[in-house]
């Protein structure tokens, strides 16, 4: 009987891109399995609270599937107390189900830590707080974080209705006005069309690019030592 690869995901309730993007490039022997954390607006405060009340009931019900992989699918939540918070929200998860857990900020600096960057630029649509904060967390991970900015969105509904075109235009134009010259680009957010853009942005920047659900595919087929779908 061929083995079959269950994956948990918890994304906030308004988050309408990371199911899609993941399910279109997973091999057929793997399934995403998703619980809804809500979230009110996407905001440190909003994003606390859904931490704080929707957590640990959302892994619970993701438990009931015996998933061999649960992904927290939020960077900039797992992203507001630095590490440590970052490392609590996943010991959390895997203390409620007993199942192995990583965070998508977790998946995003492994996969930047591949390409052995010097200079790192992070864009974001979120509003300044929530990238400044994003932005100190990878740099207490050892990250050379030499510059960010944000769309200054505050709603996930309108980050998902951004396409990957003005994606492109956005990141390649903040890129372009940071004269510390950046070596690699990160573009945060798992409701963020920013995969569809991989390439495009690649192209005009001629720099390696890493998005949040990039990060977070890469890392399950890793693990789960699955091989791409073509």
């Amino acid at each position: 009987m061929r083995h079959w690869n269950r994956i948990g995901l918890l994304v906030p309730s308004s988050d309408t891109v990371m199911e899609p993007d993941l399910w279109r490039r997973l091999p057929p022997q793997a399934s995403i399995h998703v619980a809804r954390m809500y979230l009110e607006d996407t905001t440190v405060a909003g994003e606390e609270k859904m931490l704080l009340e929707e957590l640990a009931p959302a892994a619970r019900r993701l438990a009931s599937i015996n998933p061999e992989l649960i992904i927290f699918g939020c960077t900039s939540a797992a992203a507001l107390h630095g590490m440590d918070g970052d490392a609590a929200i996943a010991n959390r998860v895997q203390e409620i189900t007993g199942c192995d857990a990583i965070t998508l900020t977790q998946a995003s600096i492994s996969e930047i830590k591949k390409l052995q960057v010097k200079r790192l630029f992070l864009f974001t649509p979120y509003v300044a707080e929530l990238t400044e904060r994003l932005a100190n967390t990878f740099r207490e991970a050892g990250l050379p974080v030499i510059g960010s900015e944000g769309l200054g969105l505050d709603n996930d509904l309108a980050i998902a209705a951004v396409s990957p075109e003005e994606i492109r235009d956005y990141v390649a134009a903040a890129v372009k006005r940071c004269h510390l010259h950046p070596d690699a680009v990160f573009v945060s957010c798992t409701t963020f069309r920013a995969f569809d853009a991989v390439e495009a942005i690649e192209r005009e920047l001629g720099i390696p690019v890493v998005t949040s659900n990039q990060a977070a595919f890469e890392f399950l087929l890793h693990h789960l030592s699955l091989e791409k779908h073509e």
